[in-house]
């Protein structure tokens, strides 16, 4: 039975669209669907992804690492991507049928968009089962080409590789030595029982690849080195070293080109991107894999991302000798991966190799006959191992084939050398050894703080906090991680406040939420925790209002329970009536009032335009008493508006108490200017500035104070009155800002007349209304006596007084003083007038009484 479940992949008509369709499956039928992929955003995270997965090889404390997240995530996006709903029926169907006939399903992608082949397939995430596709069935990538199935090629073991270490000056460097005996060490097993022979290129030239593959057969080709995607021709490149030992970009085609001059053509061909050096983002294979593949090679086995060399080792081991045991080639990648998946736990590196191959059939060998153990461990690989197993087999013996022969003479030559040489070939390979464990090390700690900081960056504190732990256990003091899991910490435990807060909000915990949003207010990633802050507060003061007041409902006390409820309204009005309690308060406020007798009406004659009021009814005569004659009311307009004025609107209290504390801080600031220069004043500040000041205090204050009191309604709102206090205004501010110089400045003079006349008009006006009376004496008091200051204390006029005595000015700014304070105490008791209530008079309406 064909257990191959075969997924045809093109692109659709737009960019991101895709279709896929089912070429054939063991459950039948031939579904299809369409979908979009954000294939931007995956090659962007691929970076972050290589990172992840060669982090993952550090052992981590946890049963499951927070770096799986990541590759789970994207494993999950293509797997819901690709396996639409009657595509995941059919693999649903097929992975039935499979089971059913003792098989294992195997699932085939067929690539024909190029962007794709560039996609991590490897993580395919199922979430309903939570397993990846590759860990439990074989997946491969079926490039397109001319479809044509070659036939298994015949070997008589062993199975011979060619590898090759390309380490070019200009690129991160490798150590060749250590990738030979990384290899090595994982084909130690297969090599020693005879199936596997592995020899090295010298120095990874063109002309060396090729003398190497014309002294063939070669039935592997293993490539350790750099590669990357060239956009521009649209083809992946591989890097050998050029003949001034920099790199020689060959592209895939050149590459195909190079390896066809060997007799068979290499049916397999794996790609190891390098881990010994540092970690680049362009070491991806996957473009050349696919170029490599649509040329003719039967499989390609690459390497997506860097590698460890415990990860690459196990790979090789698991891979090479499923290969030489006889399993078609997607079953070696399971079998590698499967060994990767064993050391360390929870490493991610399984998903790091991937399988590319070319036709219908994946068995790329016949092995026929048997392994020669003896005579092939002394073909086996020259390259030193880390046990010798290979060195103590080197024994030469003739070569069946003219590429043989010229391997004999240096394994002889390495042979002879090995009892005299050893102890140093032993210390050049330990120190080669713990040279690439050094760089291993800083490659994973380098890859730890890469995800850490990129966790930390996507605000998600928590794993980041976890990553940096790992690294500073491993290495601690590493480059600037402290700071950074401090930072990461800090802003975890900020973020966990703002939850905790929004929960106890969400409780209706006022107090507790308030607490917390207070903690988090200054920091910029939570702008909205003052306000919150300041709302949840105010619900904690409403909460506290409404049990006083039913506390004081309770206990009969209907008065405080209006007074709170009116407080209550004030913050919110929809919670000013808890339960109906303030209103039954007012309810029974007002039956506890004695009831109001209404006087009898009288209709009254009508005499000429004029109508009589209404008289009062006659009181009752007390016995012996006369009854007293009640005169008749004065007459008023049919209308039924009285002859006399209307009283005038309440002044405004707010800007009156401003504009009285103005003059008080004027007359004040002027009372210990003048003083000190009277008596204190030993350095002449008054000739160094100190004038200046003095008038632009006087000159600003006092004006902005008459500015106020005309705003509360001095001395009446009406056109003239406003007339009058402008002209007070301006004049107090030309007096201040000309007047008070060393000199007596006619201006001054001119300006303190005037604001005397403009503010004698301003009391006479304030004067008509009796119930403003107060007003006008203390607006009248320190504008009428202005001109008082330019008597001096000889009693000349006119004359120089700054240098003599300034007691009249000091008195002035006295009076000033003490008129501002007592506006400020009459605004306080105009702040009280509305609560008597509808019943007040009009003198307290008015603003205060005559």
């Amino acid at each position: 039975m064909d257990c191959d479940i075969e997924l045809e992949i093109d692109t659709g008509s737009a960019r991101g669209e895709y279709t896929v369709h089912v070429v054939r499956a063991p459950a039948g039928g031939h579904a299809s669907g369409m979908f979009t992929l954000d294939v931007d955003g995956i090659l962007d995270r691929l970076p972050q992804l290589e990172a992840t997965v060669l982090a993952s090889a550090v052992a981590a404390r946890r049963t499951m690492p927070v770096a799986e997240m990541a590759v789970r995530e994207v494993g999950q996006q293509l797997f819901q991507a690709l396996f639409t709903r009657e595509v995941y029926g059919t693999y649903r169907a097929s992975l039935g049928a499979a089971q059913h006939a003792g098989q294992q399903l195997r699932v085939v992608l067929r690539l024909a968009a190029p962007e794709l082949a560039t996609m991590p397939w490897e993580t395919l995430f199922d979430p309903e089962t939570e397993t990846y596709l590759c860990q439990t069935e074989p997946l491969l990538r079926h490039i397109p080409a001319p479809d044509y199935n070659q036939n298994p090629l015949d070997v008589s073991p062993p199975l011979r590789i060619l590898g090759i270490v390309a380490s070019p000056r200009d690129l991160p460097t490798l150590d060749v030595d250590a990738e030979k005996d990384h290899l090595s060490r994982a084909l130690a097993g297969p090599v020693a029982e005879g199936r596997v022979e592995l020899e090295w290129s010298r120095s990874g030239t063109w002309d060396d690849v090729q003398s190497m593959l014309l002294a063939g057969p070669w039935h592997v080709v293993h490539f350790v080195g750099h590669g990357d995607y060239d956009s521009r021709t649209d083809e992946g490149r591989i890097a050998l070293v050029g003949p001034d030992g920099r790199a020689a970009m060959v592209r895939a085609v050149r590459l195909m080109a190079l390896l066809s001059v060997a007799a068979p053509r290499p049916r397999l061909v794996v790609l190891n991107s390098c881990s010994s050096g540092e970690m680049s983002q362009s070491d991806l294979f996957s473009g050349t894999a696919s170029s490599l593949v649509r040329s003719g090679i039967g499989a390609v086995a690459a390497m997506q991302f860097a590698i460890s060399d415990s990860a690459a080792i196990a790979f090789a081991h698991g891979f090479y000798a499923a290969i030489a045991n006889g399993r078609t080639v997607d079953e070696a990648a399971r079998v590698g991966r499967i060994s990767v998946m064993a050391s360390p736990d929870g490493t991610l590196e399984w998903v790091t190799p991937a399988l590319y191959v070319r036709g219908g059939s994946t068995q790329l060998f016949t092995l026929r006959g048997t392994p020669r153990a003896a005579t092939s461990e002394a073909r086996s690989t020259p390259a030193p191992t880390s046990g010798g197993q290979a060195g103590q087999a080197a024994v030469p013996t003739p070569a069946p084939t003219p590429g043989w022969q010229a391997s004999v003479p240096l394994q002889a030559s390495g042979t002879s050398v090995a009892g005299s040489s050893g102890t140093k070939d032993d210390a050049t390979a330990k120190a080669a050894q713990i040279n690439a464990d050094q760089a291993m090390k800083r490659a994973q700690l380098r890859a730890l703080y890469v995800q850490a900081s990129a966790e930390l960056r996507a605000r998600r504190f928590e794993q980041a906090v976890e990553l940096f732990d790992d690294l500073l256990t491993l290495e601690p003091g590493y480059r600037d991680a402290t700071a950074l899991r401090e930072s990461a910490q800090h802003r975890l435990d900020m973020s966990r406040t703002y939850r905790e807060a929004l929960a106890a909000e969400e409780a209706g915990d006022w107090l507790t939420a308030a607490d917390g949003f207070a903690l988090v207010q200054e920091d910029p990633e939570f702008p909205e925790a003052a306000s919150r802050r300041q709302d949840c507060e105010r619900r904690q003061r409403i909460s506290d209002l409404q049990g006083e007041l039913r506390y004081h409902s309770s206990l009969g006390s209907w008065g405080a329970v209006v007074d709170v409820s009116a407080e209550l309204a004030m913050l919110d009005p929809t919670a000013a009536d808890p339960d109906g309690l303030a209103s039954a308060a007012r309810a029974e406020i007002e039956k506890a009032k004695p009831p109001e007798q209404e006087p009898a009406k009288r209709p009254s004659p009508e005499r000429g335009s004029y109508t009589a009021a209404d008289l009062p009814p006659e009181p009752r005569r007390a016995t012996g008493t006369p009854a007293a004659r009640i005169p008749a009311p004065t007459q008023v307009p049919a209308s039924g508006s009285p002859s006399a004025k209307p009283p005038q609107p309440a002044l405004a209290w707010t800007p009156l108490a401003w504009g009285g504390a103005a003059l008080a801080l004027a007359g004040l600031l002027g009372t210990f200017i003048v003083v000190f220069f009277m008596w204190f004043d030993e350095n002449y500040w008054q000739d160094n500035g100190g004038d200046i000041v003095l008038r632009i205090l006087y000159g600003l204050l006092a004006p902005l104070g008459y500015l106020l009191l005309m705003v509360a309604g001095l001395p009446e709102r009406t056109l003239q009155a406003r007339l009058a206090m402008t002209g007070v205004v301006l004049s107090a501010a030309i007096f201040g800002l000309a007047g008070l110089n060393y000199t007596v400045e006619a201006t001054a003079v001119v300006a303190s007349f005037i604001l005397a006349a403009f503010g004698l008009w301003a009391g006479i006006l304030a004067l008509k209304d009796p119930a403003r009376r107060t007003f006008a004496w203390l607006l009248l008091l320190p504008t009428v006596l202005q001109p008082i200051i330019w008597i001096q204390g000889k009693g000349v006029f006119m004359e120089s007084w700054y240098m003599s005595q300034a007691l009249p000015l000091l008195l002035h700014l006295m009076l000033l003083c003490a008129v501002g304070v007592v506006f400020v105490v009459m605004a306080r008791r105009l702040r009280a007038v509305p609560a008597a209530g509808p019943e007040a008079g009009p003198a307290a309406k008015a603003g205060t009484s005559p």
